[in-house]
């Protein structure tokens, strides 16, 4: 008896199943009709927004080469003023 209640229980805990194509046809049908209340830019804006991304990465990209010479001259330097990036410590024996 236990059997069948357990039996009962997991039929109403699943759903029926739909077709596959029934799912993939709804899904599209409602994602046409979301595309359809979207509001898009106008050629004018997408050139004028794609410019401005252009040219922010472009400045981002010169800010970040320019930390990177600032970066490697002072590592350059201090590794002068400790004199790790001299080779007088290989010096060979005459």
């Amino acid at each position: 008896m236990a059997k069948e209640v357990e039996k009962k229980a997991n039929a109403a805990a699943k759903p029926a199943k739909k077709s596959s194509k029934l799912n993939i046809r709804q899904y599209l049908k409602e994602m046409l009709g979301e595309v359809k209340k979207l509001t898009w830019l106008s050629a004018g804006d997408l050139v004028k927004h794609t410019a401005m991304v252009f040219v922010f990465v472009l400045a981002m990209a010169a800010v970040i080469w320019l930390l990177d010479l600032g970066f490697s001259a002072g590592v350059k330097g201090l590794a002068t003023l400790t004199g790790a990036g001299s080779t007088s410590t290989s010096q060979t024996a005459e």
